[in-house]
């Protein structure tokens, strides 16, 4: 169950970032979920899950850890631009009742998406990654 759980969960959640982008938030930068093979250039956004706890008293539900990294590189992005790029990630994240509207079905439930502490440092690749930390409640069959 919490593959299924975190797979559904940042593929659809990828989906969705990707045809709701909030406005200034450039159309070029991909949406990618981690773990899959696809060649990431930065800017990118990218979705990973883990720690999946089921929730005993609700079956096919479990509690994932997600974040949504945003990275970009020093020598292509402003810290400012940086900046106000994550901001726009959380400001869009924080609709909840837009998201489940969208994304929710008889096989899928968000139940509630809980921000968490999240920050930016820089890489070792001069570049900088913004790390936007959610626990995601969902059920899925």
């Amino acid at each position: 169950m919490p593959n299924l759980i975190e797979d559904r969960l940042s593929a659809l959640l990828a989906e969705w970032i990707d045809s709701h982008r909030p406005e200034g938030f450039p159309g070029t930068i991909p949406v990618h979920v981690a773990r899959r093979d696809e060649i990431r250039t930065r800017p990118c956004v990218v979705l990973d899950t883990s720690e999946s706890k089921p929730v005993p008293a609700m079956p096919h539900t479990a509690r994932v850890k997600l974040d949504v990294h945003l990275f970009s590189q020093v020598d292509d992005t402003p810290a400012e631009l940086h900046a106000e790029w994550a901001g726009k990630l959380v400001t869009l994240l924080r609709d909840k009742a837009a998201i489940q509207a969208d994304i929710d079905s008889e096989t899928f439930v968000l139940h509630d998406l809980i921000e968490r502490e999240g920050g930016t440092t820089p890489d070792e690749s001069r570049g900088r990654e913004s790390v936007l930390s959610y626990e995601a409640v969902v059920s899925a069959v």
